[in-house]
């Protein structure tokens, strides 16, 4: 891995990040490893079925059956998601198109990746070189095999945040990359339409702007990304008008503060996920807190106290303010204010999880020894096609997604129901019974697992 030094003169002023980016070479075979190691492990993901919310957001939903149906559901949430389905129902209303376009943007997202890790802060005294490449290896492979991600590419209605982090990464990349191109103000016109995009696909994207704040543009204060900010601010207002107003209508489904607890919890739940992926879970069901509690005090004083030091360490240790910031940034608009029925879902890491990521990168690559480092990152590259392989094959039909979550969280009702409508759909009325039953038995108010019964019931003797 040793780099090359670019002819390319630096620019009086130029950022520090796009200086870093400029100076070394990148080996052209480094990122077509991993491409190649991303196609291996989600290779058995093109012959996965239609599940859960792919139902009611696409085979079901006429209003992405065609370009006409989708044109008249406009104005609406989600639009750019919603077209990228349409024009898949088009070309083949089978399951493996929307896989093989999953697979394809995840590949597309891991490039990117790699190309923004190029602006990301060193510790200090560390080359961009050697030390660098080692870091945006680690980090760019753990964005590309760890088998959180399969929420977002193998899962198809995970797209909302593969194709969202697909504009909302080229529109940073394009905005960092502006001071050195020859005409900047096309770049950032650029990367406020990509912006625009992203948010457009996934109303989350409105986070990016603020992500820019931690990188340290020199000689461009706030001014310079005001128009990333009047973008994400004029689509918010877009949104509230035309398919948010629930959100102002509708009872919450917890209060401020119980929300605020029960998220932070949740964020702790995220983080463990990341050490644990022969875990993942499609559907967990995290508790709502509704006080404190000594649990509750010291996570929240955990996540003040990681704020603060990196905050506090934005001068010196860029590289952790960096990554704690990504994380929570990139978080803010899914789990802190707004309650959402579910408090976590694993592909609110799909973009998120890059600060994690930086972390572990900068721990990795201090480690001595060459032949110590070939072996790390050959094991990262194996392991993460294993779990992501195999995390594959429980999408491969409804029952074993269900089954695998029922294993994972045995108490979970709404698994048990969603486990036992699988069963019935497939013919196996004894096995839908039971589950049924077994979903009434953790929470006997569950109304959707007692009509799914009586109806069970009344059709077969």
């Amino acid at each position: 891995m040793t780099p090359h030094a670019t002819a390319r003169p630096v620019k009086t002023g130029q950022p520090e990040a796009i200086r870093q980016a400029d100076h070394v070479a990148e080996p052209a075979w480094l990122l077509a490893t991993i491409l190649v190691a991303v196609a291996l492990a989600y290779a058995n993901a093109l012959v996965a079925s239609f599940q859960f919310d792919d139902f009611n957001i696409i085979v079901d939903n006429q209003a992405v059956h065609s370009l006409a149906a989708w044109w008249a559901g406009m104005p609406g949430i989600r639009p750019l998601l919603k077209l990228s389905y349409a024009l898949n129902w088009l070309a083949d209303p089978g399951p493996i198109g929307f896989h093989a376009v999953n697979v394809l943007l995840h590949g597309l997202n891991v490039a990117l990746v790699w190309r923004l890790s190029g602006h990301l802060p060193l510790p200090a005294g560390w080359e961009p070189g050697p030390q660098g490449l080692r870091v945006r290896l680690v980090a760019t492979l753990l964005f590309a095999l760890h088998p959180i991600q399969t929420e977002s590419v193998t899962y198809i209605s995970g797209r909302s945040m593969s194709l969202m982090a697909a504009f909302g990464l080229a529109g940073l990349l394009a905005w960092l990359d502006a001071p050195s191109r020859p005409r900047p103000g096309l770049w950032r016109g650029v990367a406020v339409l990509l912006l625009a995009a992203a948010i457009l696909t996934k109303e989350v994207a409105v986070a990016l702007p603020l992500a820019l704040l931690l990188f340290r543009l020199e000689g461009h204060g706030l001014a310079r990304h005001a128009p990333f900010l009047l973008v994400a601010l004029a689509l918010i207002v877009l949104f509230g008008l035309f398919g948010y107003q629930r959100l102002l209508t509708e009872p919450a489904p917890r209060g401020l503060g119980a929300n605020l607890l029960s998220e932070a919890n949740a964020l702790y739940y995220l983080l463990g996920q990341l050490f644990r992926p022969h875990a993942l879970h499609i559907d967990p069901s995290l508790p709502e807190l509704k006080g404190w509690s000594p649990l509750s005090i010291a996570q929240v004083a955990g996540l003040t106290v990681a704020m603060v030091a990196a905050w506090l360490g934005r001068g010196r240790r860029r590289w952790l303010f960096f990554a704690v910031g990504w994380f929570v940034i990139l978080l803010l608009p899914s789990h802190s204010l707004i309650p959402r029925v579910d408090l976590a879902s694993e592909r609110h890491l799909y973009l998120a999880g890059l600060g994690p990521y930086w972390l572990a990168g900068v721990a990795l690559a201090a480690l001595p020894g060459r032949w110590t480092w070939h072996v790390l990152a050959m094991a990262l590259i194996l392991a993460g096609i294993t779990f992501t392989h195999l995390r594959n094959l429980d999408y491969r039909n409804e029952i074993s997604l269900w089954r695998q979550t029922t294993r994972i969280d045995p108490g979970n009702a709404r698994a048990w129901n969603n486990l036992g409508w699988a069963y019935l759909v497939a013919g196996n009325q004894e096995e839908a019974r039971q589950s049924f039953r077994r979903a009434l038995a953790i929470d006997p108010g569950h109304d959707k697992a007692r009509r799914n019964l009586h109806y069970l019931d009344r059709v077969t003797p």
